[in-house]
């Protein structure tokens, strides 16, 4: 049946070929999906929003076969990237890996914004996300704004917003999918999961785990993680949903080659839930959103070798609630207003001694704030402008602005233009933790310049889009000397310019290539953040039999920074090979790493080499 609805969706995208609005129907990241949410809260043509947004589908998603969502990611989104240092697993603290970077904006420091349905989630006392919380299993679909998203979203999303968008029925009845596999390193991956729907109520349950001895001595991971999502529709206008997530990862930090590590350990639990009840009607859509965060991390932080075993383990606790409540009305054909309002409460504590050695003792901040986002259609014409006053509980009111067109300017051929504001306030941990810190800092800002177009050409077969951006920002918080002393400082600013690429070629019915390139260029380094970025797949579908290949090419990604600063190239090449044996069962295997290349995404913590995993998927 998927395959089946797959087929008429792509055939009437096909059809509709001397339509101007219908040739936008395929795009780079994923040719059955043109509407999204994250740009608008409402369900909008991709390519009538100003500002450039990749999607990626389940179907790329699931084909991935990894645990972790961020490794897809980083290959479909131009511009994007995510460190790593093993096999499989991030872990937190000290020499973690999962630093995620767009357009050099870091996630790690809280300057791109990672959501999970609309709802702000990462760790509130750091500020930061945490990358095994991002689970594959979890997401039906991704959308990524590339460039700010603060009218929506507030603080954190300076450099743009992940939405990552959880699974749903798109059938009535019951499905169940497992997967299994391992390979290298001692490394083995299962999940499991039910969906079922009746037409008004569905129901996700999903569990998974995630575990490897690691390439390198002490650099084990282990992940268990399990979701519970629900929905009704009390009638055609009104719905009611809510969903739960947990994980809970344990990890190793190896240390660098050259100072390994023993006895750091993370052990990390995560939970996210909400509820929303939303509303649809011809002239409106809307709902009310309430959500819930927090998470428990006790770290080890070890000891190298001649050295002597913690005497007090690191212990944080953080939380995050929040409400959002937004109402669109469509006044008359081609215009929507949006109007909403925004809560959120977070804090936490940190400590290593209980009695002496308190970092940040129970803090607790607040944010409120209003929104307005105006599109209007003339034509081919989109108008786009949106405003959000926001007020912190320390920092007071933020006017932030954001103002965009789009033309539909031949058939198959989109041109978007858009300007935002984008603002970070500092998080607990650069105001009141550590030696650095300071309660007098200023909330950061940017702003972020878009120019895009998206064409398709050869009757349909490929698709195009390359986007231009400029990014200019103040107030940036760093670590600086004054009087011999080291404290955070609002001292920097950054200009960064970039290009971004990508493309989808349907060359044959059964043979498919994708490539996305950007480049970016950094007015102020940063590590984590390459120059060159480019990945291209090709995907040949041979009756039962498919094979993909792929290859992931880095250059001038920066390890260290300053006079003597080292860099990183390399090429990743990597290649899947599946078989449907029966009609519920397929069998794979997938090698990373072929080429066996020697390199490091951070200092001192070197790549596994060739990787080899391979399974069964089950699907009744």
């Amino acid at each position: 049946m998927r395959r089946l609805i797959i087929t008429l969706v792509s055939i009437a995208a096909l059809l509709s070929g001397q339509n101007a609005w219908a040739q936008q129907e395929a795009t780079p990241q994923d040719t059955l999906r043109s509407s999204v949410v994250t740009g608008t809260r409402v369900e909008m043509d991709r390519f009538r929003i100003p500002a450039p947004i990749s999607v990626i589908g389940r179907q790329k998603i699931e084909s991935s076969d990894e645990s972790a969502l961020m490794p897809s990611l980083m290959e479909e989104v131009p511009g994007l990237f995510v460190t790593s240092r093993g096999v499989t697993g991030y872990g937190v603290s000290a020499g973690a890996a999962g630093g995620i970077s767009l357009r050099g904006f870091s996630a790690a420091s809280g300057r791109t914004l990672i959501l999970i349905d609309g709802h702000p989630q990462y760790m509130s006392i750091y500020g930061h996300a945490v990358a095994d919380e991002y689970l594959a299993d979890l997401a039906e679909r991704v959308e990524v704004t590339r460039g700010a998203a603060s009218v929506l979203y507030g603080s954190n999303a300076m450099g743009g917003a992940i939405n990552i968008i959880t699974r749903r029925p798109d059938f009535t009845g019951n499905r169940l999918n497992a997967k299994l596999m391992g390979g290298s390193f001692g490394t083995a991956r299962a999940s499991v999961t039910e969906q079922y729907s009746n037409g008004k109520f569905y129901l996700v349950a999903n569990a998974g785990h995630d575990r490897t001895d690691g390439h390198r001595p002490n650099s084990a991971f282990r992940s268990t993680n399990g979701m519970l999502k629900a929905s009704y529709d009390f009638s055609d206008a009104w719905k009611l949903s809510g969903d739960v997530n947990l994980m809970r990862a344990y990890s190793e930090n190896p240390g660098t080659v050259a100072r390994p590590m023993f006895e750091g350990t993370a052990d990390v639990t995560r939970m996210m839930s909400w509820i929303s009840l939303e509303n649809h009607y011809d002239r409106t859509d809307g709902g009310l959103n309430l959500y819930y965060n927090a998470g428990k991390h006790e770290i080890n932080d070890g000891y190298a070798a001649g050295g002597s075993p913690q005497p007090y383990l690191f212990n944080s606790t953080d939380f995050q609630s929040g409400a959002n409540l937004f109402q669109a009305v469509h006044l008359f054909d081609g215009n929507t207003i949006t109007g909403g309002l925004d809560f959120k409460y977070y804090g936490g504590d940190a400590y290593r001694n209980p009695e002496t050695e308190y970092y940040a003792d129970h803090k607790k901040l607040h944010e409120e704030a209003a929104y307005l986002l105006a599109q209007q259609m003339f034509g081919k014409l989109t108008l786009d402008a949106g405003i959000r006053l926001e007020n912190h509980s320390l920092y007071g009111t933020e006017w932030v602005p954001q103002a965009g067109v789009s033309w539909i300017a031949a058939p198959g051929t989109s041109v978007k233009l858009s300007a935002s504001k984008g603002f970070r306030t500092p998080n607990l941990r650069e105001l009141y933790m550590y030696m650095v810190a300071n309660e007098n800092l200023e909330p950061e800002r940017a702003w972020s310049y878009d120019f895009t177009v998206s064409k398709r050409w050869l009757e349909g077969k490929l698709d195009t889009e390359l986007s231009l951006f400029h990014t200019k920002g103040s107030n940036i918080i760093e670590v600086t000397v004054v009087d011999g002393k080291r404290a955070n400082r609002n001292v920097g600013a950054f200009e960064n310019n970039g290009a971004e690429f990508s493309m989808v070629w349907r060359a044959l019915d059964n043979l498919r290539f994708n490539a996305n390139y950007s480049y970016l260029h950094m007015g102020t380094i940063y590590t984590g953040a390459p120059v060159h970025k480019a990945y291209v797949s090709g995907t040949w579908n041979i009756g039962k039999f498919a094979v993909n290949l792929g290859a992931m090419g880095i250059k001038d990604l920066y390890l260290t920074t300053g006079d003597n600063a080292t860099t990183s190239d390399y090429v990743d090449l990597k290649c899947r090979l599946s078989w449907q044996a029966l009609p519920w069962m397929t069998l794979f295997v997938r090698g990373e790493n072929l080429l066996d290349s020697s390199y490091m995404t951070m200092d001192g913590f070197p790549e596994p080499g060739i990787t080899v995993l391979g399974g069964l998927s089950i699907s009744l």
